[in-house]
């Protein structure tokens, strides 16, 4: 019994490693793009447009509809206050610098067509207008004009659709290709300001709106191939639709209107790849043109480089390999010449700069460098002791006695003097029947140098 026990042990924890191991991997491995979806962020409510346009967004299969929005939001710089996590009962409180301050609340909104709603006392909710609303305090003191939930009512709040389908919390959904996903402002109502049909079949108190999801991702499609569009003729159209959508006032027909105006998305597609391309090709011959490297390239080599960066990233996709090395490879010449460019530089400098000291020194040195002395004589005196005189030099600052036992070598400074005036010596301890060699050297002190001149005459006394 107990080696069934240890055996069970020992197979529990095998399984629990192979598990761990199982879940680890999933949880590191790179997460793969499931497609694109259309999204944006609106506050047609308070009648201040989109804060994030419609827009094509890749997804990718660890995307849930509150990543999408936290990656969204921050590539476009927005902070923002969140309960939950991400991944786990993520509601979205409020957005910093969502809230313009300018509030403009549609007609259809204020006019009549939503009625009030009741509390849990029975009282009658007032509907905000643009003279009498409870304002956006908490944005305001917090300094970022956030906009989120109580702003301007206090049933405001973010709430969002997923092809025209209002679901419940974020982290729930995961988004699938083709998804068109709206981040909406509720000003009254808890969504029915947003065109949400209240639980209770018979409650028809919410606005019915004109259908905005497939305009909004033909609006997002053009706006990602804008240059193109604008090159066919629809920037006008464009305009007209967008100020279709943005306005909660607009009506089924004119929504229709201005949708019917706009060209297809496979006609945009297309456009969109010409366009692409075109600017892909010239690219490519920009680079090309680049030929042999050297030093008078590096403009043209910066001008293809930010030719390629100005391209967007399906742009990019049509540059090969091939050419994209062309690139780099210059780019690493460049910097190659221009080091070893720098290296000669600096040789060529620091041998001028050693060539100009040297002819500064000689200028110096000519000029400062005092005229040669002559020893007059040499006279023995008493107790082994010889005195040299010299030849006073006006421009010199000192004399140095030289003494040697040999003529031509073995000489060594026995004395400097520092005055000027001073031109004798006596030289002492000198050996009997030995001979004794004298010279004298000027030198002069200038700047912080010494300068010599040449060597005297040699003069020889012998000791008897």
């Amino acid at each position: 019994m107990q080696k069934n026990k240890k055996y069970l042990l020992t197979m529990l924890t095998f399984a629990f490693v192979i598990a761990c191991i199982f879940f680890f991997q999933k949880d590191v491995k790179a997460a793969e793009k499931t497609g694109t979806v259309t999204f944006s962020i609106e506050r047609f409510t308070i009648g201040q447009g989109y804060l994030i346009e419609p827009c094509q967004v890749d997804i990718y299969d660890t995307d849930n509809i509150a990543s999408v929005v936290d990656r969204v939001l921050t590539q476009e710089g927005y902070g923002y206050e969140n309960k939950g996590k991400i991944q786990d009962r993520f509601y979205l409180e409020q957005i910093y610098n969502g809230d313009t301050g300018k509030v403009r609340i549609p007609s259809i909104i204020s006019d009549g067509q939503l009625q009030p709603i009741k509390n849990n006392a029975g009282d009658l909710i007032p509907i905000p207008t643009n003279a009498v609303n409870d304002g956006n305090d908490y944005g305001n003191e917090s300094g970022h004009f956030a906009l989120g939930e109580f702003a301007y009512c206090n049933m405001s709040g973010w709430m969002y659709t997923v092809n025209n389908v209002f679901p419940t919390g974020m982290s729930l959904v995961k988004p699938k290709d083709g998804d068109i996903i709206r981040l909406q402002f509720t000003l009254y109502g808890y969504g029915r300001d947003l065109g949400e049909k209240p639980a209770d079949e018979e409650d028809n108190n919410y606005l019915k709106l004109p259908d905005r999801d497939a305009i909004t991702k033909r609006l997002a499609v053009m706006l990602k191939y804008k240059a193109s569009c604008d090159e066919h003729g629809y920037k006008q159209a464009y305009q007209k639709a967008y100020n279709a959508v943005i306005d909660w006032n607009t009506t089924e027909k004119k929504m229709k209107e201005v949708f019917s105006a706009l060209p297809s998305e496979k006609e945009i597609l297309q456009w969109g790849a010409e366009y692409n391309a075109k600017f892909a090709e010239s690219v490519t011959k920009t680079i090309n043109a680049i030929g042999t490297v050297d030093l008078s390239k590096e403009s043209q080599i910066a001008e293809a480089r930010k030719s390629y960066n100005a391209l967007t990233s399906e742009q990019k996709e049509l540059i090969s390999a091939d050419t994209l090395k062309v690139l780099t490879d210059a780019e690493k010449k460049i910097v190659s010449l221009k080091a070893e460019k720098k290296t000669q530089d600096e040789a060529k400098k620091k041998a001028e700069e050693a060539a100009k000291k040297k002819v500064q020194q000689e200028a110096l040195k000519k000029k400062y460098t005092p005229s040669k002395t002559s020893i007059k004589s040499i006279k023995k005196l008493k107790k082994n002791q010889a005195k040299l005189t010299w030849k006073k030099v006006k421009n010199a600052t000192g004399y140095e006695v030289y003494q040697s036992m040999k003529k031509n070598s073995g000489y060594k400074k026995v004395k400097t003097i520092t005055k000027n005036k001073t031109v004798t010596y006596k030289a002492g301890k000198l050996k009997k029947k030995k001979t004794y060699y004298f010279k004298i050297r000027t030198y002069r002190k200038a700047g912080g140098t010494t300068y010599y001149g040449n060597y005297s005459n040699v003069k020889k006394m012998k000791v008897k």
